[in-house]
């Protein structure tokens, strides 16, 4: 029988998932000795312009639920067998483990509000139908989360995409970004949950008695295609700016940490013809689609 973890007894008991962090994790690092040759450490967030949030702004929720993304993902692979998102969190309330029918349910809401916007036949459940491939869903389902959740997105796409892979960060930049992004000391549990879903996410790893350190992702460049037809060209073939695809911080959520990446992308596609041409020429620079969303779904079109 396979042993379960501390917060899968506390789900058991119907208790609200909790920060995976302690607060030995969390130590003042101000007197810390480091290694001439280690990255400094961040001394406040970026004061980059943000952008103005979508549904709702990061000021009006102020606060943080735990990300289920493991349940995310297992979501998304029985919306294959649901006929609507009633359905769905019926199915959903059938399969989580916790005692409690409240904390199950409100746990099916929290997921199909996160991972399934709009209606039961949206971008989580034809990718998965499409590819049965964890990675490609991850990378979708961390999109959505992050366009859902406006805390949590304006941290990935302001504060921490400037930031160097596998630079150590305080508990204390965070502390800042929360208070920059709210205008107000934020409640402690947000604090808590910005990082520990963060590193649900895979942007944090987390070492005892150390800082938080900023992963490197690998975007799984197929995801990157599918999300530039779902933002851009879902409907059929369309010329678009590279400026406009770039504006739009979905390749930030996804992990890249340059735009030239998301160009190399574009590139690659183009030779494998999976978009009708990219284009360089002077001032002008624009991809144009060949396929609609659903044509390359149905393809089954991987790059």
């Amino acid at each position: 029988m396979q042993r379960m973890s501390k917060s899968q007894k506390a789900r058991k008991q119907g208790d609200e998932p909790k920060s995976d962090g302690q607060s030995s994790l969390w130590p003042d690092t101000s007197a810390e000795v480091r290694p001439a040759s280690a990255p400094p450490l961040p001394t406040q967030p970026s004061a980059a312009p943000r952008r103005p949030a979508a549904r709702p702004s990061a000021t009006e929720r102020k606060s943080l639920q735990d990300l289920l993304f493991k349940e995310g993902l297992e979501a998304a692979k029985l919306s294959a067998n649901a006929a609507s998102l009633d359905d769905l969190q019926r199915l959903l309330v059938a399969q989580f483990g916790q005692n409690s029918l409240e904390t199950r349910t409100r746990y099916a809401q929290s997921v199909i509000r996160w991972f399934f916007p709009g209606d039961i036949d949206c971008l989580t459940r034809r990718v998965w139908i499409a590819y049965e491939d964890e990675q490609i869903e991850s990378d979708i389902l961390r999109y959505l989360y992050l366009a859902a959740e406006p805390i949590v997105g304006m941290c990935v796409e302001s504060d921490l995409f400037p930031l160097e892979n596998g630079m150590m960060i305080p508990a204390t930049y965070f502390d800042r970004v929360l208070r920059s992004t709210l205008g107000q000391d934020p409640p402690p549990k947000t604090q808590e949950r910005l990082k520990s879903n963060l590193m649900r996410l895979g942007f944090l790893a987390r070492e005892r008695g150390k800082p938080d350190r900023l992963n490197s992702l690998v975007p799984n460049k197929t995801s990157t295609i599918l999300l530039v037809h779902y933002l851009f060209a879902a409907e059929g073939p369309r010329t678009v700016e590279i400026s406009r695809v770039l504006s739009n911080p979905f390749w930030k959520y996804l992990g890249y940490k340059s735009e030239d990446s998301v160009r190399a992308v574009m590139r690659e596609a183009d030779a494998a013809k999976l978009i009708g041409k990219y284009v360089v020429a002077d001032q002008l620079e624009q991809v144009t689609t060949c396929y609609s969303l659903n044509e390359l779904l149905i393809q089954k079109a991987r790059l």
